[in-house]
């Protein structure tokens, strides 16, 4: 092979190394981590609905209420109704809920409770439903929920007309506590004890 030719393949080899260069790819670099355009990771699939600062998960419930001011339903007694006013209560009487004004509670049961135990009129109004707890001084010390049982404690003293009066009492604060706690079982206690011995000691 005489000079020119070993020359000639020199060049061609040098030019097929330059072309490679121009045309070779080199890997992608990974992308940035502290790139300000990256995206949050998405939630662990193994998470269990963890809830961020200041949220609460959907498994768990409030402890107190936003403060909602609206009508709450207390009930009085219709003498010698005989039933047909509502529930038949007392000596031949009927339990009648009514509307009160507007009331400003977190709790319905509580609000409705104290606006109940608040009225000191034998009346209501005109309306001629008798108000059996007018004469009573009782305080609501809480309500309580556990499962779906409402518990209703109260303390104070008791003032009843006459024999009749028992059912007609145990009507208006069962029923009125009952229409505020909606599905609930509704169990109300006097010191302690069951309102309905508590009375019957009475």
């Amino acid at each position: 092979m005489n000079r020119f030719s070993i020359a000639a393949l020199a060049a061609a080899a040098a030019a097929a190394l330059a072309l490679a260069a121009c045309t070779g790819t080199s890997p992608s670099p990974a992308p940035s981590t502290n790139s300000s355009s990256s995206s949050a990771p998405a939630p662990s699939a193994t998470s269990g609905g963890t809830t961020g600062p200041g949220t609460t998960s959907p498994t768990q419930q409030p402890t107190s209420g936003t403060p909602t001011t609206a009508p709450l339903t207390l009930y009085f007694i219709a003498l010698n109704d005989n039933g047909a006013s509502g529930p038949k209560v007392g000596c031949g009487d009927s339990a009648v809920g009514t509307s009160s004004g507007p009331v400003t509670f977190t709790d319905p049961v509580a609000g409705a409770m104290t606006e109940l135990l608040s009225l000191h009129d034998p009346q209501l109004g005109q309306s001629g439903l008798d108000n059996t707890l007018w004469q009573s001084s009782l305080v609501l010390d809480s309500v309580t929920r556990s499962g779906g049982t409402v518990t209703v404690a109260l303390s104070g003293d008791f003032v009843q007309g006459g024999e009749c009066d028992t059912p007609r009492i145990i009507a208006q604060l069962t029923l009125t506590a009952q229409a505020a706690a909606g599905s609930a079982t509704v169990d109300i206690t006097y010191k302690g004890v069951p309102l309905k011995d508590a009375l019957s000691l009475k």
